[in-house]
């Protein structure tokens, strides 16, 4: 009844306005649901992000626990060896020798990785320091050295271990 008040051509205008709107509804609630999915993706990449990197902190504490274990223990043993060196160099039945500074010369360019200068008559003669003072940086040395030797080896399990949980997309 109230199709026969309209004409014909206003028909087709209402249902094409009609249509265009609901084109339109249709355009917009796609549009929300792509920004919806795309701010769930993006919220789970959010996590994934936090739990790697809970997973890299844990890793990194491990192994600076077992870095410095390792240091106290060494420390330990390193303290109980100095002691051994007092008691040796304490005893009276003991007799320090004196170093030549050809011998001290040669030590402190090995520990610091230089050339020696060339030997003069002046190096057969003997130094200040003796075997003790020697014995005390050769041990001193050692524990520098084993020092290095397990930041190294705890550096390379923390690489091995990050590179793990990192994803490879």
């Amino acid at each position: 009844m109230i199709t026969r008040l309209l004409p014909w051509p206003y028909r087709l205008v209402a249902l094409s306005g009609l249509g265009l709107v609901l084109t339109g509804f249709a355009y917009l609630r796609g549009r929300l649901d792509e920004q919806a999915s795309q701010a769930e993706e993006n919220l789970a990449g959010l996590v994934r992000v936090v739990a790697l990197e809970r997973q890299q902190i844990d890793i990194s504490q491990q192994v600076a626990i077992a870095h410095e274990q390792g240091r106290a223990r060494d420390r330990i043993l390193y303290k109980t060896i100095e002691k051994e060196i007092i008691r040796y160099v304490a005893n009276p039945d003991h007799t320090a020798c004196r170093l030549d500074r050809g011998w001290v010369q040669q030590h402190d360019a090995a520990a610091l990785s230089t050339l020696p200068d060339a030997p003069s008559s002046v190096d057969a003669t003997a130094s200040d320091l003796t075997s003790d003072d020697a014995l005390v940086a050769i041990t001193g040395n050692y524990a520098a050295c084993q020092d290095n030797a397990r930041q190294l080896r705890n550096l390379q399990g923390w690489i091995v271990q990050q590179s793990q949980t990192n994803p490879t997309d």
